[in-house]
């Protein structure tokens, strides 16, 4: 049995291989968030439609700050956020290429650009299945999806839901060159909203008042229309 602790078997000038190769192979991801940020923020600037005003680089950051604050409330290791953040960066990269399925063209990307960097399969998969899991028709298997689930569409319980709600309703109009009236806008916003739950304990407790809240207004609104 090799000993790697032990001088007795290696010796000095050994262990100082030995314990420099683990080190190396420990930080040779340490970047990989920093690179994942710097592809996005390029590719979202140089690519974007112009009818993305919606889905463009300020909801991706605003997904990932989500998942930094939900994750580490609900607990999850350094590692498991590093891989969250990096679903979360990419998540919506897709967009930019395809509106239906974009979730599949963002794991595309997602899959190539990591490659390159030898970051590991077992993450990359992971990764993966946290963007196929910000698919409305999907659930989430488990905490990490759901964390990236609710903070996708943290701005549901935000007080600047219905800033963003407009958004994309003026993304929508210009995508498909159509016309929504305001009020079919409020009920399809209202329906959504009631058919939606957060699923993490985290963003029931510290988003749901607000969630409540931004559904009694719609309702409100529509009363009054």
């Amino acid at each position: 049995m090799l000993m790697y602790g032990s001088n007795r078997v290696f010796g000095n000038t050994t262990n100082f291989f030995i314990n420099n190769f683990f080190m190396h192979q420990g930080n040779k991801n340490k970047y990989i968030l920093e690179e994942t940020s710097k592809f996005v923020t390029q590719l979202f600037n140089e690519k974007i439609p112009d009818w993305a005003v919606y889905h463009n680089l300020s909801h991706t950051i605003e997904t990932v700050t989500g998942c930094k604050v939900i994750g580490r409330g609900s607990g999850l290791k350094e590692e498991d956020l590093e891989i969250l953040c990096i679903a979360a960066w990419l998540h919506d990269t897709g967009y930019i290429y395809q509106v239906e399925e974009h979730e599949e063209k963002s794991s595309e990307i997602a899959l190539s650009f990591l490659n390159e960097r030898r970051y590991p399969t077992d993450r990359i998969n992971t990764v993966i299945d946290c963007i196929m899991a910000t698919k409305i028709s999907i659930l989430p298997k488990n905490l990490i999806e759901s964390v990236i689930c609710d903070s996708d569409l943290i701005s549901l319980g935000s007080p600047n839901y219905f800033k963003k709600n407009n958004l994309l309703k003026l993304e929508i109009e210009r995508r498909e060159n159509i016309k929504i009236t305001d009020l079919d806008w409020l009920k399809r916003s209202l329906n959504f909203l009631v058919m939606h739950n957060y699923f993490t304990d985290f963003a029931k407790i510290n988003f749901g008042s607000q969630f409540e809240n931004n559904i009694i207004s719609l309702q409100k609104m529509i009363k009054e229309y």
